[in-house]
C-alpha cells in the first residue's frame, strides 16, 4: 500500500512551557482542570514546517505495538548518507536473543513489563532509540517526564518486523492479557502497530494528555503532528458497523492530509468470509481481492478507495518505509514464503546494510496478487 506526495509546508501546534498571556500560545491557550484535582496551563505554539519532504513524519517517530501480537524480529534502518548512500540498521532485536537490544529501548505496561515479543491483549509497548530525551523544566518540545522520554527515529526510516497477530484467545498469549477483569477479551481483540510523533508520546500521558500536538483543531481528525495507524484492527466493541477483528486498516493523519486512507470495515459490511482465503490485500468496497498494490495520492483524494489487509494469524513481514527523497510512505505485509524480488536484498537476511537502489526497489513495489 503506497502513499505518495507525502509532506507539506505549514504548521502544527507544539506544546511549550509558558505562562498565561504568553503571546507564543497562538494555537491553544487555556487552563486544564484534572478530575483528581489540580490544573495546568496549556500553551501550544505554531511549529512552522518549511519542507515538503515527508513532513511531519520526518520528525522523531516512536513505534507503538499493541497486542495481541507475537514479534520475532524488529529492525529499523536509516540512511548512512543522503541522498545516494546506503541504509544501515540503526536499532535491532531478535527473540532468539531476547535480552539483547541494539540501540533500542522498549517500555511496556506499567513501565516494568519486559519485552519478550509476546504481547497480550490490549498490552501496549513503545519502542524508541536507547538515548534519553531531556525532559522536564525548559525542555523543547515540552515534556513533563515519563518512561517514554527517549529519542525516536528522525528523517527517513524503514521499520521491519517478523510477526503475527493471533486472536486474543491464543493459549500462549491469553495469560498475558491486559484486559481488566470482567471485560470481554473478544471485544477488545484489536492489535495495533502505530508510528507516532515522539513528542506526542512524551507529553506525559503517552499521547493522551489534553495538551498535545495531535490536532490543530478541537476535533480528533489528527490535523496536527498526527500519526500513522500502520496496521490497525478496529475492536469489535466499536460495533458491527465498524469493528472487525479479521481486518487491518492503514491510514495517515497529519496537518497535511487530515485523514488519508484507513477503512473501518465492520463485520456487517465486509465479513472475512466474503473474501478469497488466498489473498491478504482486499478491497473493502468491492468485496474482492486487490489485483495490484494500492496507491493513495495525498494530492488526489479520489485515489483514496478502501484497501484493507487480512489479519495474519501466522508469520508475515510487516514493514513501513518512510522515504524523504521520494516523499513516499510504503506499507507492506509480505509472506516469508513468497517474497518479491525487490525485497530479497533485505529479507529474510536483514543485513547490516542495504543499498539505496534496494530502497528504491521497495519504494517502487506495486505487487500483483
Amino acid at each position: 500500500m503506497t502513499f505518495t506526495n507525502i509532506g507539506a509546508t505549514g504548521y502544527w501546534g507544539r506544546r511549550i512551557e509558558a505562562s498565561e498571556g504568553d503571546p507564543r500560545c497562538d494555537v491553544e491557550a487555556r487552563w486544564i482542570s484534572y478530575p483528581w484535582g489540580g490544573k495546568e496551563y496549556c500553551c501550544r505554539t505554531r511549529h512552522q514546517v518549511t519542507t515538503n519532504r515527508l513532513s511531519p513524519y520526518n520528525e522523531q517517530m516512536t513505534l507503538v505495538l499493541e497486542g495481541p501480537m507475537r514479534v520475532k524480529q524488529l529492525a529499523v534502518y536509516q540512511p548512512v548518507a543522503e541522498p545516494t548512500g546506503p541504509w544501515a540498521i540503526k536499532s535491532f532485536w531478535d527473540r532468539r536473543a531476547p535480552t539483547t537490544f541494539h540501540n533500542l529501548h522498549i517500555s511496556g505496561p506499567g513501565d516494568k513489563t519486559p519485552f519478550t515479543g509476546d504481547l497480550g491483549n490490549n498490552c501496549a509497548f513503545y519502542a524508541m532509540q536507547d538515548r534519553k530525551f531531556p525532559c522536564g523544566p525548559g525542555s523543547n518540545p515540552y515534556c513533563p517526564g515519563s518512561a517514554l522520554d527517549y529519542d525516536g527515529w528522525p528523517g527517513s526510516k524503514l521499520v521491519v518486523m517478523l510477526a503475527s497477530m493471533p486472536y486474543a484467545d491464543d493459549p500462549t498469549l491469553k495469560p498475558l492479557s491486559c484486559i481488566k477483569p470482567g471485560e470481554d477479551e473478544r471485544q477488545q481483540d484489536a492489535p495495533w502497530v502505530g508510528f507516532s510523533p515522539s513528542e506526542l508520546n512524551r507529553d506525559g500521558w503517552s499521547g493522551y494528555h489534553p495538551c498535545h500536538c495531535f490536532a490543530n483543531t478541537n476535533g480528533a481528525v489528527g490535523d496536527g503532528c498526527g500519526q500513522i495507524n500502520v496496521f490497525e484492527v478496529v475492536a469489535e466493541s466499536s460495533g458491527s458497523q465498524w469493528g472487525n477483528r479479521d481486518i487491518i486498516s492503514t491510514g495517515l493523519r497529519s496537518f497535511q492530509v487530515g485523514s488519508l486512507g484507513g477503512s473501518v470495515c465492520g463485520i456487517a459490511g465486509c465479513g472475512i468470509g466474503q473474501f478469497d482465503s488466498g489473498s491478504d490485500l482486499l478491497d473493502a468496497r468491492a468485496l474482492k481481492a486487490m489485483e495490484r498494490g494500492a496507491v493513495i495520492d495525498a494530492d488526489n483524494r479520489a485515489s483514496a478507495y478502501a484497501p484493507v489487509w487480512r489479519r495474519p494469524l501466522d508469520d508475515r513481514y510487516f514493514a513501513i518505509l518512510l522515504d524523504e527523497q521520494s516523499r513516499v510512505v510504503q506499507v507492506m505485509i509480505l509472506h516469508p514464503g513468497n517474497l518479491p524480488g525487490a525485497a530479497r536484498a533485505l529479507l529474510p537476511a536483514l543485513p547490516n546494510e542495504i543499498s539505496r537502489s534496494a530502497i528504491e526497489g521497495l519504494v517502487g513495489l506495486r505487487l500483483p496478487q
